[in-house]
Formats: C-alpha cells, structure tokens, sequence
C-alpha cells in the first residue's frame, strides 16, 4: 500500500528528474521456444532494460512488463539529446518509488511488438524473418497470449540467474502479465503491482479490441496480413492508434491537449 502511495504522489507531482545514467538496450533470445498452443518458435529474440544493480543474492530485482503499444523503456534516457525520457521515468530512479539504488529492475519488450519497425525495440513477430521460407512470418507467426509474454520473461530471468522477482510491476497489459506472473508462477515472486489492470477480459474489453484492430483490417494495403512486399497499412494504424488513445485518456487529457480557447477580439480583428 505504501508504495502504491508513493506512486500516485510521485505521477501527481509533476515533471521529476529523469534517471540519470545513459540506458543501454539489451537483448536475449530463448532458442526453440513452444508457445502456450504447441507451436515453435526457432529464435524468439527480444529486447530489454536495467536500471541499477543486482545484488549478490539476486532477490532485489523487480520485473517491469509493459503496455499494450509500449516496450522496455520505461526509464532515463539513451541520448542526453532524447527529447523524452522513459514512459515510468518519474516513478524509477534514485530516491523514487521504484529506486534504483536498492532494487535491480528489468523491464522487457514483449513479442510481436507493436513498435517492430522502431529501432529502440527488439522484437520478434510476424515481421520477422521465418527461417524456414526466409520471409517474413506474417500471418503464419503462432498466436501469442498473455502466458506466452510471461513465459518469454521467465526465460530472461534464468538466464540473468534470478530465482524470485522482489516484484513485478506493470500497467494495463502490464498489469495483465504481472496477474498471471501471480497465477502461474507464485512461487517466483514476492508481490505483484498491476496498476489500471484487471485479472481477467470481460466481454466489452474484448469487443474493444475488434474495435481498435478494425481500421487496420478495413485498410485496403492489409491485404490479409500479407503486407510485406508492398505498402504498411499505416493510414489504418493511424486510425486505429487514434481511437485507443482516445479511449486511454479522460476527457480532462483530451481537452487540455487538443482543446481550444477563445480568440481575443485583437486576434478576431475586432
């Protein structure tokens, strides 16, 4: 309860000081990985952060999975020129909420990202290169479930040798996965924080998510997934991006970014 205080005072506060340190973008790749349908996935490659350090009985680390359209950067900066810092910046650091002066966090890009185009994400999805046809997945990549994310996350822990997270921490999918790291995996946590989340997807988030995919579908360059020799169904994921934005914020948010104010009479030309 106490940290889940320190959070709301910390995000109600205003603009903090980033994390210090330059982030590093890291990757792992889990070999020959079946996901939770009994399919294979030959190199499942994903990328992922750290912000301060392990400690000799590795029980101080606190997992950071993410949202739906985020990755694992969720703090500080990889250039002091970057125009923005990571998306939990002001909650992760030295002397905040999460501090990184006692605990190790580790927060991961999941698969089939929705940033597998941006640089800073590493991935691995249907725009992925199948090595059996040498092309990419597209619609032939196995369907991945909340399960499967955290699977991919337990991988990473092994290999970093971390037997229980101190925690795990996420928001709204993050939060999803931080329920089923509580539900499948008890034993290899301590505690789990989902914020705005929910342990299970009742009937009107699941119509949402047509909803939200809709655009893309009904863009004429979808063309049944099998896109990748011609143009992206961008005006689509315009689209679509527009109407879950909308739908994340409060109305408070919508009027305060896109709002107008009335004109003076000088500006009127009275």
């Amino acid at each position: 309860m106490r940290l889940k205080i320190l959070i709301t005072i910390a995000m109600m506060a205003g603009p903090a000081l980033a994390y210090e340190p330059l982030v590093e973008k890291r990757e792992f790749t889990l070999k020959n990985f079946v996901t939770r349908g009994g399919r294979t996935v030959p190199e499942m490659r994903l990328g992922y952060e750290t912000y301060g350090t392990l400690n000799d009985a590795k029980d101080n680390a606190i997992l950071i999975p993410h949202y739906f359209s985020g990755n694992s950067h969720a703090a500080g900066k990889y250039k002091e020129a970057d125009v923005s810092a990571g998306y939990w910046d002001a909650i992760i650091g030295s002397g905040k909420p999460v501090d990184t002066d006692k605990y190790f966090v580790v927060p991961v890009d999941t698969p089939v990202n929705l940033g597998a185009n941006d640089p800073n994400v590493i991935t691995t999805g249907p725009a992925t290169t199948n090595p059996k046809t040498g092309k990419p997945w597209g619609m032939d990549f196995p369907i991945m479930t909340i399960g499967d994310f955290v699977d991919t996350q337990k991988g990473l822990m092994e290999q970093l040798g971390i037997g229980k997270w101190h925690a795990v921490m996420g928001a709204s999918m993050g939060g999803l996965q931080s329920y089923e790291w509580a539900a499948r995996y008890p034993d290899k946590l301590e505690r789990v924080i989902p914020v705005i989340s929910s342990g299970w997807a009742d009937a009107n988030l699941i119509a949402w998510l047509d909803v939200w995919a809709s655009p893309i579908k009904l863009d004429p360059n979808w063309n049944g997934g099998d896109y990748y020799t011609g143009q992206a169904p961008n005006a689509g994921l315009a689209q679509a991006m527009k109407t879950l934005t909308l739908q994340a914020n409060s109305a408070e948010w919508t009027d305060g970014t896109f709002g107008r104010e009335w004109g003076s009479r000088a500006e009127l030309g009275e």
